[in-house]
């Protein structure tokens, strides 16, 4: 799996009705299933139904449906396993099944605040309908227990056909963010704007929207084997990144002389350049696949140059606060941005950097 590639129009379509293929795809899972259930008249085959549904319903991305497909699996068949033996235990003493059943559900509750507690949830759920049978009916709770577990196995059949991908819709919303920044910061720091535009509730929503993005970090962890540690590094200078920009969105506007002052100031007009070029360089790397890595050593280079710069054209000036916090913010903005373009080659386009993944094995190309 090449985790910089290109992200195709096709899927940049799937990512945006992505609903829609999720509700067409169990829609078409229940209509075959249940129309092969009546087909072939299976008995109790409605277990295989239920459990295809509840893997699929919640879960539209194959890192989730997966793990949760092998966590109900696992549960399943220890789940059944117990309750097997739960039901010959019966057939001897009533009370030494009472005592394993007991065992097993203490074990499941200490083990659902643990690593895997769907797992666990599972095995004592599968637990109580094996044991829930008709005494000395095993092959009645074998049966329960294969379609339980044929229906984790057609989950995973039907998310398999043209599977949604949360690293790849990961890699879209990252990607629009960045665009959505730049507009942003367009918009605010034009020098044709001679007063504050009134987005304020657009800047709110674009942080909560970075906030959202965290639920994908796990399938997308899954689905490519870099370590959730990655992505939630990632995630937190994407929001810093959002902070910064709204931190200087206040100081740059704070007055109008101070605006003024910042506008006019020729140290710091490289800065206007160099942000919008490191958020369209983001926005290319994320979707485009391009692996250009050179702006990150140009806002170093242009950063240090610029410190130096405005410590010179003020010095010896009256200048108000929030012109020092602007500067500060801006460079701040320039390292965070470098940063943010590290980390985002190093995941994508060296597959060398072992310590990213999971069990320090990148994904193999197809």
């Amino acid at each position: 799996m090449h985790l910089g590639k290109k992200i195709s129009t096709l899927e940049q379509l799937a990512c945006r009705y992505y609903r829609w293929i999720h509700a067409t795809r169990i829609s078409l899972a229940f209509l075959i299933t249940f129309a092969g259930i009546r087909w072939f008249k299976l008995e109790d085959a409605s277990w295989a139904l239920i459990t295809m549904l509840i893997v699929m319903g919640p879960l539209p991305y194959w890192g989730n449906v997966f793990s949760r497909a092998v966590q109900r699996t696992g549960g399943t068949v220890i789940g059944a396993v117990s309750g097997l033996v739960a039901l010959y235990l019966e057939m001897y003493s009533f009370p030494a099944m009472l005592l394993w059943c007991a065992v097993v559900m203490f074990a499941c509750g200490y083990l659902t605040l643990g690593k895997h507690p769907y797992m666990a949830l599972l095995i004592g759920a599968t637990l109580a309908v094996v044991s829930c049978s008709a005494p000395n009916d095993m092959d009645a709770a074998v049966l329960r227990s294969v379609y339980v577990m044929a229906g984790s196995i057609l989950a995973l059949i039907y998310t398999s056909i043209y599977p949604q991908r949360a690293y790849t819709d990961l890699r879209i919303k990252f990607s629009q963010s960045m665009g959505k920044l730049n507009d942003l910061y367009e918009a605010y720091f034009s020098p044709q704007v001679l007063e504050r535009p009134h987005l304020d509730d657009t800047l709110k929503d674009e942080l909560d929207a970075v906030v959202k993005l965290r639920s994908y970090i796990a399938a997308a962890s899954n689905e490519s084997h870099l370590k959730q540690d990655v992505f939630n590094g990632l995630q937190t200078l994407h929001r810093n990144v959002v902070s910064t920009l709204i931190l200087m969105i206040d100081a740059y506007w704070s007055s109008r002389e101070n605006h003024l002052l910042i506008k006019n100031e020729p140290a710091l007009s490289d800065l206007h350049r160099l942000i919008p070029l490191a958020l369209q360089s983001l926005q290319n790397k994320l979707v485009m696949g391009i692996g250009d890595n050179e702006i990150s050593s140009q806002l170093r280079k242009s950063s240090h140059q610029l410190r130096e710069l405005a410590l010179k054209s003020i010095s010896g000036k009256e200048i108000e606060t929030p012109f020092y916090a602007y500067v500060w913010l801006s460079l701040e903005m320039l390292k965070q941005l470098a940063e943010l373009n590290d980390q985002l080659h190093a995941a994508l386009y060296h597959p060398g950097h072992k310590h990213l993944f999971k069990n320090n094995k990148p994904p193999a190309d197809p």
